[in-house]
């Protein structure tokens, strides 16, 4: 088709001087409208183009850059296997390494510092100086700030509604230990709630109430034995530090708001309760049972503490002095550590090196070393042939 003209008319619509040219037919248009109009000729062009640059790009040889960009190399570097990921690229004493540092809990140094929605920061609390025991808990800098408390729950049913006998009196201590395994999980996954089933999975590992009917008979009891539950199940360290889940617990349970001191737990259970449904809604069908006698515990602590706030200040107080033990120990294992990383000139002890033994027999001292003999023991004396003796039963 021969090129129209510039004074030609509109192939659409006939207006006069048409200024615009189809880039496939030639065809002179007026318009935008007309354009639209005229639009599956253009498209056509523009998909022929678009096939034409593939063709001539397929056909040509490839960048040698493209292979070293997609496996994340410069074009230079050698050329790695494209099957294997980084672990198997590291060597057995890299992942050994690797091992114990989220055994020992030091990976989370290594982590942006997370706070979780209880965490004493700063703001009101500090200011007022309430005397909650926050003093120390407030790091320099903006970073680690907590993150938004989850939602109270607007309606929580009476505990008569779902239990018709008066509940035990030991019922009380079912709730720091179900608190541990809520605020361990959270810090262990870094709050993030799309880790699922694992974040609720690691929060009954290291709950006994939540896995079943355990008894505790004080506060103390249910502390700890979340913690060892937490270490017997092979689950790394807190980043919060292993007194700081204790330090969490006493937390929640003293709230940060004095006109409803049971809020903090009530969001706590209802958060942990959302946490191992959606947990179990991760799971195929067969394996959705496995947080469902855990959601009625939880909901069952959920129905008591809003209705036991003297309960719960007991609880706190109990918490505290658990928390307080647990960090003295932890500052003189600290203070013991320090003074022998000082000795070993870091965080390892140094390799073993060949130590002369000595003995005492005869009430003479016998040493390898010649020198500090004053040179090799008399052959006839019996100190010199006991002494001999001796050093070759070492060897």
């Amino acid at each position: 088709m021969a090129a129209a003209g510039p004074g030609a008319p509109c192939g659409l619509c006939s207006a006069p001087a048409a200024p615009y040219t189809c880039p496939r037919c030639h065809g002179r248009l007026c318009s935008l409208r007309c354009y639209r109009a005229h639009g599956p000729c253009a498209e056509a062009f523009y998909r022929d183009q678009v096939l034409e640059a593939l063709r001539a790009e397929r056909s040509s040889p490839p960048s040698p850059a493209l292979p070293a960009l997609r496996g994340g190399r410069e074009p230079g570097d050698a050329a790695r296997p494209a099957s294997r990921g980084l672990w198997e690229r590291l060597g057995e004493a890299e992942r050994d390494g690797f091992r114990r540092l989220l055994s020992s809990g030091e990976a989370a140094a290594l982590l942006p510092p997370w706070r979780p929605w209880w965490w004493r920061g700063r703001g009101r609390v500090e200011e007022l100086g309430d005397g909650s025991g926050a003093e120390g808990e407030e790091e320099e800098g903006g970073e680690g700030r907590p993150g938004p408390a989850p939602p109270v729950p607007a309606a929580v049913p009476p505990l008569s509604a779902l239990r018709a006998a008066a509940p035990s009196p030991l019922v009380r201590f079912q709730l720091p230990n179900a608190l541990f395994g809520y605020a361990f999980a959270l810090s262990l996954h870094g709050g993030d709630e799309a880790l699922l089933p694992e974040l609720p999975d690691a929060a009954v590992a290291a709950s006994a109430a939540l896995r079943g009917r355990r008894p505790f008979a004080s506060t103390a009891e249910a502390l700890l034995s979340a913690r060892r539950d937490a270490r017997a199940a092979g689950l790394p360290l807190s980043p919060l530090g292993d007194s700081g889940a204790l330090l969490a617990v006493a937390q929640l349970l003293e709230g940060r708001d004095g006109r409803d001191p049971g809020a903090d737990v009530a969001a706590a259970l209802w958060h942990l309760w959302r946490l191992l449904r959606a947990g179990a809604r991760a799971l195929p069908p067969p394996e959705r049972s496995r947080f469902r006698g855990a959601r009625r515990k939880v909901g069952f602590l959920l129905s008591w503490s809003r209705g036991a706030t003297e309960e719960l200040a007991q609880l706190a107080r109990e918490a505290r002095e658990v928390h307080a033990e647990v960090a003295a120990e932890e500052a003189a294992v600290a203070q013991i550590r320090e003074g022998l990383e000082k000795v070993w000139g870091g965080p390892r002890p140094p390799p073993r090196e060949e130590r002369t033994p000595w003995l005492v027999t005869d009430g003479a001292r016998v040493e390898r070393d010649e020198e500090l003999l004053g040179g090799p023991p008399a052959v006839g004396t019996d100190k010199g042939v006991r002494g001999r003796q001796l050093i070759e039963e070492l060897d």
